[in-house]
């Protein structure tokens, strides 16, 4: 898919810099692009690839000359892209890159190459890594992509330029999502809280679907803290603490109180779908094929918009705390205490 630096939203420092780099022909020989899985990072490589290897001197990159045509299908000689082999990148790959370099067509201003995942690299193959950028082939440009920075040698990062792309803000992903017009306004908006700043997670959720039965066990869940027995609260503290997808519950439980809010205040509910769930005979079924009725209208209306408040602002605190070496079963079983209205 043909992509321009305008066409990637809420990175204006990052594409800006590299468009001045491009501009001046004043290239390093190795970069750093460090972002979150899905944040756009090997998208923006292959653009700086055509934009340093482009023939067009007015639209850079342009998508239409040789040089931008191969390097998006995957045929320019001189690309040489690194991905992981397995759990991680080995020695021998980067001996193979060693080779290659000399073999590579020079067809192009640049030389690139593209390393995935760069975090994985075994010792030895940092080792060689660092190597080849201490005494790098003229025209080589390395383009490093990783979602952990930190687990990078310092050697290795003190000779790359360094570029952070950051999660974006929910309304930049919505304007990447309102793109694709297989959603509308009301599963936009609960993707964009599943996606949690990540475009590229956004979009693969769309695209799979699945997301309704994550938003429905989001909403069985505050049914069963706030109307269940008592005594489940422990076990549900200690189930939902241990699980990878934590943050995306916290969401979606953030998007559910947040419209229940609205509701208590007006009356109306902004979101299609909470309002399906929201219907006194709606039913959703839980995992042990149990039928459990919704939260009516009438039940809505019981409750004080005080507590919700309280609710929302603690699952805030909840998604701040976890970024902290905090024990995560006694914040989630405090945080449905509070649900509970219990604390």
């Amino acid at each position: 898919m043909k992509v321009s630096f305008n066409e990637i939203i809420g990175q204006d420092f990052v594409l800006e810099a590299l468009k001045r780099t491009v501009r001046s022909r004043e290239i390093g020989h190795a970069y750093l692009f460090s972002g979150p899985a899905g944040s756009g990072k090997k998208t923006l490589a292959l653009l700086f690839a055509q934009s340093l290897n482009c023939s067009n001197e007015l639209e850079i990159p342009c998508q239409q000359c040789l040089p931008c045509r191969k390097i998006l299908s995957g045929n320019y000689p001189d690309l040489y892209i690194i991905k992981p082999e397995g759990a991680s990148i080995k020695i021998g790959q980067l001996r193979e890159l060693k080779e290659s370099l000399y073999l590579l067509s020079g067809e192009g201003r640049k030389k690139i190459c593209i390393i995935y995942d760069t975090e994985l690299l075994t010792l030895p193959a940092a080792n060689s890594l660092l190597k080849i950028l201490e005494e790098p082939p003229q025209d080589l440009v390395f383009i490093l992509l990783s979602a952990r920075p930190w687990d990078l040698p310092p050697t290795v990062i003190s000779r790359c330029t360094h570029f952070s792309l950051k999660p974006l803000a929910g309304e930049k992903v919505k304007q990447i999502l309102e793109k694709h017009d297989f959603l509308n306004p009301e599963e936009r908006e609960i993707i964009v809280a599943l996606a949690g700043g990540n475009p590229g997670k956004g979009l693969e959720m769309a695209s799979r679907g699945g997301w309704e039965n994550k938003y429905k066990e989001a909403f069985l869940l505050v049914k069963r803290i706030e109307d269940g027995p008592a005594e489940d609260i422990i076990n549900k503290a200690e189930e939902f603490s241990r699980r990878n997808d934590l943050q995306e519950i916290l969401e979606l439980l953030l998007l559910i109180y947040r419209d229940r809010l609205v509701f208590k205040l007006s009356g109306h509910s902004g979101n299609a779908f909470i309002k399906s769930l929201m219907k006194p005979n709606n039913k959703v079924k839980d995992e042990t094929s149990i039928n459990t009725g919704t939260i009516s209208v009438r039940e809505e209306e019981q409750k004080n918009a005080f507590f919700l408040e309280k609710v929302y602002r603690a699952l805030l605190q909840l998604q701040g705390e976890l970024q902290h070496n905090i024990n995560p079963r006694l914040a989630v079983e405090a945080l449905f205490l509070k649900m509970r209205g219990v604390v």
